[in-house]
């Protein structure tokens, strides 16, 4: 072989063996970009707010239109910016399935703290994306960080009131969901504990001990055990706060609020299409509602054979001491001493609590017409006064004052001695007359201040509206 022949064979040899490389490549270069794409579709799949976070994050390899050169290193103070913002970011990730907030959605119409978490989120991106476009100079870098550890304190100042806003809704609805199902299971007639009853019913005590405001939660949209399992958990919590006040009850205060956790029962005997129903109740409809009364008692006597008292209360709760009330139509003394008292805080968180027929009413209203059916001889007056101790306006009532500031109360005229003016707490004030936030809300005690007064309850739109952005907390 020449060796022009054997120049040749060793160029066709070497492009064989090019060729063979691009191959390799190509099919590299395919596999790649097959999990660049994969890669994308797992960031996208993250959502929004991720999507936004992590491109704030993503290094950034070059200049941005209009923000001059982007930092080739951070300082000290800027990488803890960063990593405190990172660290928010974690607890922020983990409520996003708490607040499903659509795009569109006008900022009164969100929940106080779907609209904070929102906010929170916003600074949050903000301040990110702020880090990865710090100046190079290590000066303008300390002057930005100063702006950026003050924004990133107002989100960890709003994360923790969304903690704790979050775990209390979520316990809410935990407790309303876990005592409708036991009610759910006793109205079927499975065997059911005593025990768990029992436990609620320390709980809600622990709460009135430790004066827990008193809340009125709704379940719109709620199944009719929700419903049911709501109502005996707000006259329970009612129940609890005043029975301390009746020297008769007290020694017996955990069967009197085990009492109110059952005294419903019956009505998941009752046609959920009569409860959901907004027109006047024919004759029919009205006895089947007032059939629920015996049919709590059967449930409780089973639950609990030993005990009469518990099956005598649950009958005898919508008995009236005229007379009028049913289902036996019995009169004053023959309605023992905790229907009477379930009667009056039945009574009392059934007008706080919306249905279907109407809206909820103010706490004044319902404590002044619960008093004024004990007056026209309906209710036991004793038990009626008692209610005196929740105040006309409870701990936690969002209020508005004669002058137009708004407050939300803090401690009723019980807790200075005082029945004689349930309509002056003391109240901390959170807006002034003109609507805006106080500088440092400060405590005013009507009792003692005779040119201020309340002119009203604030409903829980209005509350949303006024304290949603600025206190949620009160709003929510």
């Amino acid at each position: 072989m020449s060796e022009t022949q054997g120049l040749l064979s060793k160029i066709g040899a070497l492009r064989q063996r090019l060729g063979q490389a691009l191959c390799l490549a190509g099919e590299a270069r395919s596999a790649a970009n097959g999990i660049v794409r994969a890669l994308d579709e797992q960031v996208s799949a993250g959502g929004e707010h991720d999507a936004l976070v992590e491109a704030a994050l993503r290094p950034v390899t070059g200049p941005v239109a209009g923000s001059g050169p982007v930092p080739r290193q951070l300082t000290a103070r800027a990488r803890r910016v960063l990593e405190r913002g990172r660290d928010l970011l974690g607890p922020l990730r983990g409520m996003a399935d708490d607040f499903d907030l659509k795009e569109g959605v006008s900022a009164p119409a969100r929940p106080p703290l779907g609209q904070l978490y929102r906010e929170a989120s916003a600074m949050l991106d903000t301040v990110l994306r702020t880090v990865a476009l710090l100046p190079e100079s290590t000066a303008a870098q300390l002057h930005l960080c100063e702006g950026l550890e003050a924004t990133l304190g107002a989100v960890a100042g709003r994360v923790r009131t969304l903690l704790a806003g979050t775990a209390r809704q979520r316990q809410e609805s935990e407790r309303i969901a876990h005592l409708a199902g036991l009610l759910t299971a006793l109205a079927a007639g499975k065997p059911v504990e005593l025990t768990p009853f029992r436990v609620l019913a320390e709980d809600v005590l622990a709460e009135a001990r430790e004066c827990v405001p008193l809340c009125f939660p709704q379940t719109e949209g709620g199944t009719l055990a929700e419903r049911i399992a709501c109502h005996g958990l707000t006259v329970a919590r009612v129940v609890a706060r005043v029975v301390r006040h009746d020297p008769e009850l007290k020694p017996r205060k955990e069967d009197a609020v085990l009492a109110a956790l059952l005294h419903d029962v019956g009505m998941l005997r009752v046609p959920e299409a009569i409860l959901a129903q907004t027109s006047p109740l024919d004759d029919e409809q009205f006895r089947a509602i007032e059939a629920h009364a015996r049919a709590g008692a059967e449930l409780c006597a089973a639950l609990m054979p030993d005990a009469p008292w518990l099956a005598e209360a649950a009958c005898g709760h919508h008995e009236r001491l005229n007379g009028t009330g049913y289902p036996d139509g019995l009169r004053e003394h023959q309605v023992g001493p905790l229907a009477r008292l379930l009667g009056v805080c039945d009574v009392y968180a059934a007008q706080c609590s919306g249905r279907p027929h109407r809206l909820a009413r103010a706490p004044r209203t319902a404590l002044t017409d619960t008093l004024l059916m004990a007056e026209q001889g309906l209710l036991d007056q004793h038990h009626a006064e008692c209610l005196l101790h929740l105040s006309f306006y409870p701990v936690g009532s969002v209020v508005e004052l004669a002058h137009g500031a708004v407050g939300v109360v803090i401690a009723t005229p019980v807790s200075r001695g005082d029945l004689s003016s349930p309509a002056r707490p003391v109240v901390a004030l959170l807006l002034d007359q003109h609507g805006e936030p106080e500088a440092r809300p400060h405590h005013l005690d009507l009792g003692q201040c005779e040119n201020h007064s309340i002119v009203r309850s604030l409903s829980a739109a209005e509350r949303g509206e006024l304290l949603g952005r600025r206190f949620p907390e009160w709003a929510a």
